[in-house]
């Protein structure tokens, strides 16, 4: 297993090559892998700048190098994009990515939401130590969809959606409704019902609830 801690700790005066050749000497593997992990992590060329000149992205992609080392089939990553800008997180997210679609498991901490649903294929919400729920992305996070509705009169398609007989739930906002359904009702269901009622809809959109939604709701729950 290969870990990363939540900030990467590396000697600002050495070399990335320096670095990782310390990290290889503890973890008790050959020089000759440096090479390689500086290549997946996308710094070869950078592999003799000092760690001090280097950017937050750049630190977070060498820490996983270091993390490399040795090729294991686990990393385990602490909070890996926290801290950078919306340039490093989006290197680290690629490089997590490359090394899930080579083959490598990657189990990954993080309290950024929107990050663990771009990237992860599983979440597991876990609060004061106990598991709450866990399972692929898409259906932690599929809870109560919803679909997003408007019309050039919203008060009267508020009313003609009001009547229909399979309606869970319906919030009006000031351009739209957001509306949700029992039995299946889809989105064409719905498009259909209102033009039988006289109502043509200029928007129609199903929204997925996003995860940090789903997490405030299964935490408090």
């Amino acid at each position: 297993m290969g870990t990363l801690l939540e900030t990467p700790n590396f000697y600002h005066y050495l070399s990335a090559y320096e670095n990782l050749r310390i990290a290889a000497a503890i973890k008790g593997h050959s020089e000759e892998d440096i090479p390689r992990v500086l290549k997946i992590a996308g710094l070869l060329e950078r592999q003799h700048s000092k760690f001090k000149t280097f950017s937050l992205g750049m630190k977070q992609r060498l820490a996983i190098a270091a993390a490399l080392l040795g090729d294991p089939g686990v990393l385990v990553l602490d909070e890996p994009t926290n801290g950078l800008d919306p340039e490093g997180i989006a290197e680290v997210r690629n490089l997590i990515k490359s090394l899930a679609a080579a083959g490598k498991t990657v189990i990954m901490a993080s309290h950024l939401l929107d990050e663990v649903e771009k990237v992860c294929d599983h979440v597991a919400i876990i609060m004061k130590g106990k598991l709450l729920m866990s399972g692929a992305v898409n259906e932690v996070i599929s809870r109560e969809d919803f679909i997003e509705v408007g019309a050039a009169n919203l008060e009267h398609l508020q009313s003609v959606i009001a009547a229909h007989p399979d309606l869970a739930n319906i919030v009006a906002g000031k351009e739209f409704l957001q509306v949700s359904f029992n039995n299946g009702t889809t989105a064409e269901d719905i498009n259909a019902w209102c033009f039988e009622k006289g109502v043509k809809l200029n928007h129609l959109i199903i929204r997925k609830k996003s995860l940090e939604a789903a997490f405030f709701e299964i935490t408090k729950a």
